[in-house]
């Protein structure tokens, strides 16, 4: 179990995060594979190592041990810290209480005035934290992330709070705050394949104030905008920039020597971890559209582009008996309504047979 997610998370998301929250509240078991992640966590993440440390000890110390909504659960951390500090005040006698015990208390008049001394200063301390809680837990509310995830096959619109659209392609996730801070840039987290328009609210260009500014953060990556359509693919360690309208800066976050690339429309880049593999002019950027329709498209595609996309999109697994299957290309376009029809394409225009040995699992090979 690994994912990247976690590095760029703060604070607020580890308490966001209902896997880490179940783990921290007891409800993982320490020997699954979850338990272990989450155990191994500030070894596997150093850089987040103090806000998984913070949110740990916050959990620890006041949630309670059930995972519920965020309305239900600042409801029940309220009602805990005052459940807590009502106990620290008022000592009730236990119903089994014995005589002799009762007596042993009673000749204890030093500790009852001290408790009695004491507990001004307890309300005080009880006023101050049920305030630090309640401010805490509203601006947590206030701020906290939206999740978008797609599954298998599936392709969300989604429109964030300063009306720019997000097309989210399968099997990808995307994060964003719930309300933007009008100081600060918008920003977002993709993982998996999007295509963003993003609207521009800059009026004069020499000019830009931080909250007009539109960052998209992707593993080692990030794409700065002030108003454009481009398209983000992050997956199996690469991630792919195409440019469609306006200007970006594409900066690689774990190079600092490098300079920013500032793409025009048609700039089409790859990088690979921190290095750059392609840079390319492409004749027609507004293609990189095409996979936001319904249907399944592919210009000039390679076997291997085809095979990443069942696997990425659909959730196949695919096996080819011979290697070179791979580097077999379909040249012209593709354009089919669902896999079948794909898979059809395949060995009608290919020497290529397909056996689907299960529901999920493809076989290619090469026919006899």
């Amino acid at each position: 179990m690994h994912n990247d997610k976690y590095i760029a998370y703060s604070l607020q998301d580890f308490l966001d995060d209902d896997a880490f929250v179940k783990w921290a509240t007891g409800a993982v078991p320490g020997q699954t594979e979850a338990g272990r992640f989450w155990s191994s966590f500030t070894e596997t993440y150093p850089g987040s190592a103090g806000n998984f440390t913070q949110a740990l000890q916050f959990i620890q110390t006041y949630r309670s041990q059930e995972v519920t909504t965020a309305a239900d659960r600042k409801a029940a951390l309220l009602n805990r810290i005052t459940q807590t500090l009502e106990g620290q005040q008022q000592l009730p006698e236990a119903p089994q209480a014995t005589k002799a015990s009762r007596a042993s208390r009673d000749t204890l008049p030093a500790q009852k005035a001290r408790l009695r001394w004491l507990r001004p200063w307890m309300k005080i301390a009880a006023s101050l934290l049920l305030i630090l809680a309640t401010g805490y837990l509203t601006l947590q509310f206030m701020h906290r992330k939206q999740i978008v995830d797609t599954g298998y096959g599936e392709k969300r619109t989604v429109t964030l709070p300063d009306h720019s659209i997000v097309i989210l392609n399968a099997n990808s996730s995307l994060h964003y705050a719930n309300s933007w801070d009008t100081s600060a840039p918008r920003e977002v987290w993709i993982e998996g394949e999007a295509f963003f328009d993003v609207a521009h609210i800059n009026t004069d260009p020499l000019h830009i104030h931080p909250h007009e500014r539109f960052i998209v953060h992707s593993k080692d990556i990030t794409i700065e905008v002030l108003g454009t359509s481009f398209n983000v693919k992050s997956r199996h360690g690469k991630t792919n920039i195409g440019l469609v309208t306006g200007k970006i800066k594409v900066n690689s976050t774990g190079t600092h020597d490098r300079p920013a690339i500032v793409m025009l429309p048609g700039d089409y880049i790859e990088y690979g971890g921190e290095s750059l593999l392609r840079n390319q002019k492409l004749e027609r950027p507004e293609k990189l559209k095409d996979w936001t329709r319904k249907e399944i498209i592919f210009t000039n595609a390679a076997l291997e582009e085809i095979i990443e996309t069942l696997q990425d999109n659909y959730g196949y697994t695919v096996e080819t008996k011979d290697e070179h299957i791979r580097r077999m290309k379909i040249e012209g376009e593709i354009n089919v309504a669902n896999v079948d029809e794909l898979l059809t394409v395949i060995s009608t225009t290919l020497n290529v047979k397909v056996n689907k040995s299960s529901e999920k699992h493809l076989v290619f090979y090469l026919g006899r």
